[in-house]
């Protein structure tokens, strides 16, 4: 039987990878201004980033990072380079998608690639911290050696 082409399980991964995004999210309002921010706006502002930013990313990641990684797996091919690669596209797509959305007159910027790039190269590296793929670059001694 082939070994486990993860140490740990990949909802584990999911879970990681749709929390980055928030999370990072949340830093960026909070320290972007220079003043440190008060208690309220702390808290108003985790659970607006929390609220909106969460549902998006785990949406994302249940649609389409998990088929993606499980057809890697399937592949054998699942390591960190496939995934963060995958997820850089699709956070790219997603994030570009949802800005689009979201403005009135749905307008595209390039500037959303980056961004929605960015989360998902985040949320792919944050998937390989809780899933832990097993790093496929190891070379493997030869029997016998020394």
């Amino acid at each position: 039987m082939a070994a486990s082409q993860h140490k740990r399980p990949i909802w584990l991964g999911v879970l990681s990878g749709a929390l980055a995004p928030p999370t990072v999210l949340t830093g960026i309002i909070l320290f972007s201004g220079g003043d440190l921010p008060s208690v309220p706006e702390v808290l108003s502002t985790v659970g607006l980033a929390y609220l909106v930013a969460f549902p998006v990313a785990l949406a994302a990641m249940a649609t389409l990072g998990l088929p993606f990684v499980l057809w890697l797996r399937s592949k054998e091919s699942l390591n960190a380079l496939s995934v963060c690669a995958g997820a850089s596209v699709i956070g790219a797509f997603s994030f570009t998608l949802l800005a689009m959305n979201i403005r009135w007159d749905h307008q595209f910027e390039s500037a959303q690639l980056l961004y929605g790039a960015g989360f998902g190269l985040l949320s792919g590296i944050a998937f390989c911290l809780g899933a832990g793929p097993n790093n496929s670059f190891k070379p493997r001694p030869l029997r016998g050696s020394a």
